[in-house]
């Protein structure tokens, strides 16, 4: 993946397959809940991991509308696990859909 200012990114398909990443280990479907539309994204970097619930997360859709999240902080949907980015993504009604997206760790 071509980000040469991100600590972290990735591509992700809808359905949690990494696409492109830098800095991530996997992508795996949200664990706690039987919404659609959670993805846990691991972070492989430890020095990216000691700051992640404090650093600047950027996350967008692709090529959808609706919405979306990105949660740094230990969240109950990934386990709680603090190398773990929770994303969160809906339809544009706000109901909870799978979405194909980008996140990046500044």
């Amino acid at each position: 993946m071509d980000a040469p200012y991100a600590r972290a990114a990735a591509k992700v398909a809808q359905d949690a397959t990494v696409l492109a990443s830098k800095n991530v280990a996997s992508v795996t479907r949200g664990s706690g809940t039987t919404a659609a539309g959670v993805y846990c994204v691991k972070v492989s970097d430890p020095n990216v991991v000691e700051d992640l619930a404090d650093a600047a997360i950027v996350a967008t859709l692709n090529n959808f509308r609706g919405e979306i999240t990105a949660i740094g902080a230990p969240h109950a949907y990934c386990g709680r696990a603090t190398d773990a980015i929770t994303v969160v993504t809906s339809n544009s009604s706000g109901e909870p859909a799978d979405r194909p997206f980008t996140v990046a760790v500044l």
